[in-house]
């Protein structure tokens, strides 16, 4: 069930509605609750800068842009939006020589939640050409198709959201120990690695002063495996003794 809202309305959240989402959301560390239901043409915020009139200072305007229907607005602590040098160095506006957003928010802030409770239409539209060939934009019409509230409504939306943001610090946790180990396992095979793949001084070639006792090795089995007599072949054809004559 939906209803169609023409025209600009200054509406209150009713009290019954406000004191079930708070029921389910509950009270922040400043007994405010947790979740608040506004209205699109009442819930204003102010801003700082320079607006498009060339007007600088403190502005005051509609936090939903007047969209004729209910806002469901979640508290965030102070430490989300950072340290307060981070929040001033972030929103300060060169032009207008102020901070856009304000004082830091040491009571933390309201902030619209993922899901809305409207639905936009637009009616009309596209293109034509006229009698002389030119091309005509029709006109559109953008209609704000807002839900009423209702308990079920809350009932299903806010525990659901409650969960995602327990859900989402839990992943983010979890994320972090996998990274974690996921690193210690690759610090501990890069040493496995370069215990396995080490290798002698030089590369493995000897060097000028020293030998190589594999490269002697493999020098060795290749003249014995080039060897045509045996031991025995050559006491047979020589003899058991003979004398060594060497030739000047």
């Amino acid at each position: 069930m939906s209803w169609q809202i023409i025209g600009g309305e200054r509406l209150r959240c009713p009290r019954q509605y406000q004191e079930h989402i708070t029921n389910i959301g509950g009270r922040n560390r400043y007994g405010k609750p947790n979740f608040i239901i506004v209205w699109g043409q009442t819930y204003t915020q102010i801003i700082y800068g320079q607006m498009q009139g060339g007007a600088r200072g403190a502005h005051t305007i509609l936090q939903f842009g007047g969209i004729p229907a209910w806002h469901v607005m979640e508290w965030k602590p102070p430490e989300t939006f950072g340290t307060p040098h981070q929040w001033y160095m972030m929103t300060w506006d060169p032009e207008a020589d102020l901070h856009a957003l304000g004082e830091y928010p040491y009571r933390g802030l309201y902030i619209p939640c993922s899901f809305n409770l409207y639905v936009k239409k637009i009616h009309g539209g596209g293109l034509r050409y006229d009698a002389a060939g030119n091309v005509v934009e029709l006109p559109t019409r953008l209609e704000i198709d807002a839900m009423p509230l209702n308990f079920y409504i809350l009932d299903m939306l806010i525990p659901n959201v409650r969960k995602a943001r327990e859900m989402t610090h839990f992943q983010k946790k979890l994320a972090i120990e996998m990274q974690m180990e996921q690193e210690k396992k690759a610090r501990l095979q890069r040493g496995y690695d370069a215990y396995l793949n080490a290798q002698p001084a030089f590369g493995g070639v000897a060097g000028t002063y020293e030998s190589n006792r594999e490269a002697w090795m493999q020098r060795i089995q290749e003249k014995q495996r080039g060897m045509k007599l045996s031991a025995e072949d050559v006491r047979k054809i020589l003899g058991s003794g003979h004398t060594q004559v060497r030739r000047k």
